[in-house]
């Protein structure tokens, strides 16, 4: 029989690698467990944006160790893992915008306050109608593939154990003392003391299937749509803007502009893909323009389209749940922006398994 492990991982997207990488460099025996090879969930199709700013110290203080974390990581990495550092623009009201950039202060992130004059000399080559939005010249994105290849290729280089193409069928708990014990897959049973469930899109119906409660997640459809003018952008931000509900970054594929907003639309876990809409790309431009009048004339080129696991936390659902077996862990949640928050879960949980 072999060794139990530590933690068991379900889920080899950014939030699961990052605790896999987080928790072996600290020691721990962990298991990384994945149905599918690595970058073809929901990771694979988000942007990867890394900025600090939110409506939250809460949640900006939980980007901010995400932002310090990838930064570290793309230099230790010697080139492996890129950080295109694109700036970060955040739209609010501006008595908001004067409290976040407080906060990433606190967090030694860079930011200045941007009016409008000091935008278009920013970002000449995209029109920006605000009056005022946070700059964070530090933040960017990163890609999935090899920032996902890189965290799991270091984590089994000091012990860590990583199987793809395995499908969990449930968390084995013992039943005199309700303590989860290991899981049950289509490879057969592994044993370990702590389970974390780090399934994206798949973690409610997962939950429900073997507990019987989602916890408050739930799996919602996410398109980026992606825009393209006559000629590149030869420079653009990424952005949030919180009065629009607008996010996105460029596209150097193309040299366009990936533009997102909420699609409100609920789905089962099965449907973690479907085709752009365009209905929706349409809405996303109509809200769009009126940040960057230069959608208004900017042709439908592609999007980033999958569903994702969402929750009403403000950061999203972490660690121990009421109801739960001992010993299980809930990573999920995020809302579609688990990748700048991913480091801070893992840190969070890890202190979680240490203290018992």
């Amino acid at each position: 029989m072999s060794k139990p492990f530590d933690v068991i991982i379900i889920g080899a997207g950014i939030i699961g690698a990052t605790c896999f990488y987080v928790m072996t460099l600290a020691g721990k025996r962990c298991l990384l467990l994945d149905d599918k090879q690595l970058s073809c969930g929901v990771t694979g199709a988000s942007g990867c944006i890394v900025r600090v700013t939110h409506a939250s110290w809460e949640a900006t203080r939980a980007a901010a160790q995400g932002y310090h974390f990838y930064r570290q990581l793309a230099q230790d990495s010697g080139g492996q893992v890129p950080f295109t550092e694109t700036g970060y623009l955040h739209f609010a009201e501006p008595h908001a915008l004067a409290d976040m950039q407080g906060w990433l202060e606190r967090e030694g992130v860079p930011a200045q306050l941007l009016d409008s004059r000091a935008l278009a000399a920013r970002y000449p080559a995209l029109p920006i109608t605000a009056q005022m939005a946070l700059h964070e010249p530090g933040s960017g994105y990163m890609e999935a593939r090899p920032t996902l290849q890189y965290l799991v290729q270091s984590a089994i280089a000091q012990g860590g154990v990583y199987h793809d193409a395995v499908k969990v069928h449930a968390v084995r708990v013992d039943v005199a003392s309700r303590q989860a014990v290991g899981v049950l897959s289509s490879n057969g049973d592994y044993d370990g003391a702590q389970v974390i469930v780090a399934m994206g899109n798949g973690t409610s119906e997962f939950l429900i299937r073997q507990f019987g409660d989602a916890f408050g997640l739930w799996s919602q459809h996410i398109q980026v749509t992606r825009f393209k003018g006559a000629t590149p952008l030869p420079e653009a931000p990424c952005f949030i803007d919180d009065i629009n509900q607008l996010n996105g970054r460029p596209c150097p594929l193309t040299g366009g502009l990936y533009v997102g907003y909420p699609t409100g639309m609920r789905v089962p876990a099965s449907h973690s893909y479907m085709p752009a809409q365009l209905s929706h790309a349409q809405l996303t431009r109509e809200q769009g323009q009126r940040r960057f009048p230069w959608l208004q004339d900017a042709s439908v080129e592609g999007a980033l389209c999958h569903s994702d696991c969402y929750s009403e936390q403000p950061i999203g659902l972490i660690g121990k749940q009421p109801g739960l077996p001992g010993g299980v862990l809930v990573a999920s949640g995020f809302s579609g922006g688990g990748f700048k928050m991913a480091p801070h879960v893992a840190m969070q949980l890890a202190r979680v398994i240490s203290q018992g």
